[in-house]
């Protein structure tokens, strides 16, 4: 089946129920582990409805994580088998051990396997530390037998730098490829500066080791302000599933809110020229996918895959095709013309989505606050 790639919707789940707590996750850094008391204000079935193919204008990649353990949503199998029987193409980002959950999944069709992807992360000292290690790749290894795409990703930190080597044995003794790796950040930073303590030329030269093309791509676009024109909020949107408050990018105020009134249109507005984050630190979905059409960088599928040992890709069957794509083969750019226009008129935007949701904007202040005073 050759679907075509519409649009990158980003579904963030608001809660910090997890499992693990591992010292690098966001919620350890900003010490939110108590913010689990966030009210879900509509059910899964109008969700869907708002995500369907007709008002988001053709097949989407939509990603789905929370802040904690996305596994440990009470509707995460009912959202995923919505969306997947709407046609979308589902990611479900998860630290691969709520066995139970992965089970369910995997009991759907297999014509609706074939669109999900499992983006699993692999949490090495935590797995060691808490003897889940074979708990662990069993529910790996199940997922790459059956018709899902996934991709191993790990998160580099300096106190299992010295075991880079043993972590790439385990990998490939356990699921056939070397993980992949991310880029931490500090976000108790607005500048997100890297998450060591080691120089920048170190910490690359440890984890290059992994020849993770994901990793590579997030180093050359770490700490770059990106000054082209990107089609994030048009190509793509951040959606609160709490709530249905939408905006364009991370680091940007709602503008909108789609689960209100599914009759009404939704607004897809770019950001343009107008980014407000000192890089784009989810370049490895933005910027893979092609929100910034000039760039050119590998596609989402050189991200993500790896060929294993027994000649089987982590990325198969329909997802390989559409990993392929790029968002601008299916979507028209705008006209030198036509952007100059935007960026003039995109002010005035954004000065009336700040009266949106007013306590949207009190939440980004106080962050912002917190974090010019380096305490959370």
């Amino acid at each position: 089946m050759n679907d075509k790639m519409h649009k990158l919707i980003l579904c963030f789940i608001p809660s910090n129920v997890c499992n693990l707590k591992c010292e690098y996750c966001v919620v350890s850094q900003t010490n939110e582990w108590d913010r689990n008391d966030i009210e879900f204000k509509y059910p899964v079935e109008h969700i869907i409805n708002a995500l369907s193919k007709e008002r988001l204008n053709g097949t989407c990649y939509v990603n789905l994580t929370a802040q904690g353990e996305t596994l440990l949503y009470k509707d995460i199998f009912l959202l995923t088998k919505g969306l997947l029987e709407e046609g979308h193409y589902v990611e479900i980002v998860t630290n691969g051990t709520v066995t139970k959950r992965i089970d369910e999944l995997l009991s759907l069709p297999d014509n609706l396997l074939e669109h999900l992807f499992f983006k699993i992360s692999f949490h090495y000292k935590e797995m060691k530390n808490k003897n889940m290690e074979e708990h662990y790749w069993n529910n790996v290894r199940k997922i790459k037998a059956s018709p899902c795409s996934i991709t191993v990703e790990i998160m580099p930190n300096d106190e299992i730098a010295t075991e880079v080597d043993e972590i790439c044995e385990t990998c490939v003794d356990n699921i056939g490829a070397v993980c992949h790796a991310t880029v931490g950040r500090n976000d108790k930073k607005n500048s997100k500066e890297l998450l060591t303590n080691m120089s920048q030329d170190q910490y690359v030269n440890t984890w290059s080791k992994l020849n993770s093309t994901m990793f590579n791509l997030k180093m050359d676009l770490f700490g770059v302000k990106r000054r082209e024109f990107c089609y994030a909020g048009r190509w793509s949107l951040l959606i609160d599933i709490s709530s249905g408050e939408t905006s364009q990018c991370y680091g940007r105020m709602n503008t909108q809110n789609i689960f209100k009134d599914l009759s009404r249109p939704i607004s897809f507005v770019p950001v343009g020229y107008s980014c407000t984050q000192s890089f784009c630190f989810n370049g490895h979905a933005h910027i893979a996918w092609g929100v910034i059409p000039e760039l050119k960088t590998p596609c989402y599928f050189e991200v993500r895959n790896r060929c294993c040992n027994d000649g089987i890709n982590w990325v198969k069957n329909d997802c390989e095709h559409f990993f392929k794509q790029k968002l601008a083969d299916n979507n028209s750019e705008y006209s030198k013309a036509y952007k100059i226009l935007h960026t003039l008129g995109n002010p005035f935007f954004l000065f009336k989505s700040l009266f949106h949701d007013i306590p949207g904007v009190k939440r980004k202040i106080k962050k912002f606050y917190k974090i010019i005073r380096g305490k959370f």
